[in-house]
């Protein structure tokens, strides 16, 4: 009987601004793993395409991007749009240089960035017209019925609801008995994503954890993920020494979560990492949280070999603090900060996310929130509010969205401010860009010092606003 072959394919996307902040198609590469434990092929196709000459030694990259046409619903949008990845033409080029498939696999990830994830499946339904193809991630989760009527080239849609149904439909399309059926949701059960699917592994992504234990209003992880989910730490450590044994030095911490039950989960975990014999750096785009940060897992971050720590704050304002989600307050995230610098870290290397265009919010708040991380010798980032379906924040301010958000994914995106209003304009977000790079600019020989120097960050202010 002939052995069956399943692509898996990344699909490029369209936006008007994209880096690769250590990407990967995990859910992708967890279904490739579990393939091939049913002894079946499989072959990735990933059109996310890095500019391998712009490339970071700490493995971020830009994406290979090319200017397009906007489609219908952008067209009045004045910043231009680009494709990020391959272009058309080299995808159905890799395509015709390997056999036909038994059955295809599409990722889609942000709700903004479904014309990719259409465009790719209406040419794989050209090219394998007869061949089934399933289209399954968070844009079908949080915009079902968009998503029905938009992937209609896709024979199988699947959401967060049905995710398991997917050994049903493989084993009666490939006319095969899968012997390996583990829960995708069951992190413990799971097998090792199929990285080695790539030429090289410069670094690789970890999720030890599903779920939340925060509530947060603007964030979709606990529709998605309404239970927390913990891989047990031997089987976290047992994966990175694998990878570590194929030199992999380089891991990035996916989870939403991670510091939650931190003394049966993240302390073990860091405990196990800082006795390798080889050394690891490890990043974690995905913000820990301030509040469970104390002197124990300040240390143990350092010695895990953290090369630089992300916290969330979200603002300086506490009516903002409590609205959205009330997972840390400004105290808590000094003492966190504290932990840290006594640890060895220094301010270049604890991040911290502000988040900017929220409804109904103002510059200003904006402003003073980065004064404060500032003055507490950080590094400030701001993040921009990117309006996420099934979320509290979403369902609540909706109607006052200047684009309809409800109807058209394509206004999700943050890059097009959704909820900018005359007390934060566009214009104002760029003043506040402008002045955080002026201020880290100036200030980042201060920023490598434990203790920050108020005086000259408020002098360096005065003068930037003068």
């Amino acid at each position: 009987m002939k052995q069956p072959f399943v692509l898996l394919v990344n699909p490029y996307i369209y936006d008007f601004a994209a880096y690769n902040y250590w990407s990967k198609p995990l859910g992708l590469l967890y279904i490739g793993g579990i393939l091939r434990k049913n002894k079946i092929e499989v072959l990735l196709i990933d059109c996310m395409e890095e500019d391998k000459r712009k490339k970071k030694e700490d493995g971020r990259s830009p994406y290979v991007k090319e200017k397009v046409k906007k489609p219908d619903a952008l067209k009045e949008i004045k910043r231009p749009l680009r494709r990020y990845g391959i272009s058309p033409k080299r995808l159905v080029a890799a395509l015709k240089e390997i056999p036909n498939p038994d059955m295809i696999f599409v990722s889609s990830s942000m709700t903004y960035w479904y014309l990719g994830t259409k465009e790719v499946v209406h040419i794989l339904k050209e090219i394998y017209p007869s061949i089934p193809i399933v289209v399954g991630g968070i844009y079908p989760s949080l915009c079902w019925e968009h998503a029905q009527r938009t992937l209609n080239g896709a024979d199988l849609i699947v959401s967060k609801e049905k995710i398991n149904t997917i050994y049903t439909y493989l084993e009666e399309r490939l006319n095969i008995k899968f012997s390996f059926k583990p829960h995708l949701e069951d992190l413990n059960s799971l097998p090792l994503p199929a990285f080695d699917l790539y030429e090289s592994v410069d670094f690789v992504p970890l999720l030890t954890s599903l779920g939340c234990v925060f509530r947060c209003t603007y964030c979709a992880t606990n529709y998605l993920y309404p239970k927390m989910k913990r891989m047990k730490p031997k089987k976290v450590l047992e994966e990175i020494s694998y990878w570590v044994s194929f030199g992999v030095r380089r891991f990035v911490l996916y989870d939403d979560c991670f510091l939650a039950d931190k003394d049966n989960h993240a302390v073990p975990i860091l405990r196990g990492i800082a006795t390798f014999k080889e050394k690891v750096e490890i990043y974690n785009p995905n913000a820990l949280n301030a509040v469970f940060i104390d002197d124990e897992v300040a240390s143990l971050l350092s010695e895990a070999g953290f090369m630089e720590v992300r916290l969330g704050l979200e603002s300086l304002n506490p009516f903002t603090q409590i609205n959205t989600g009330g997972k840390v307050d400004t105290q808590g995230l000094r003492k966190a900060v504290s932990h840290l610098m006594a640890a060895g870290f220094k301010g270049k290397d604890i991040h911290i996310y502000l988040l900017a265009g929220l409804p109904n919010q103002r510059w200003e708040e904006v402003k003073e929130s980065i004064d404060f991380v500032l003055d507490l010798g950080c590094t400030p980032h701001i993040a921009e509010y990117a309006p996420c379906p099934k979320t509290e924040m979403f369902e609540k301010n909706k109607r006052i969205a200047r684009f309809p958000i409800d109807e058209e994914p394509l206004f999700h995106n943050n890059t097009l401010m959704p909820f900018a209003w005359s007390g934060f304009t566009e214009d104002d977000l760029q003043y506040l860009k402008s002045y955080l790079r002026q201020n880290i600019q100036r200030l980042s020989q201060d920023l490598t010092q434990r203790v920050p120097h108020k005086c000259l960050k408020e002098q360096l202010t005065q003068t930037f606003e003068t």
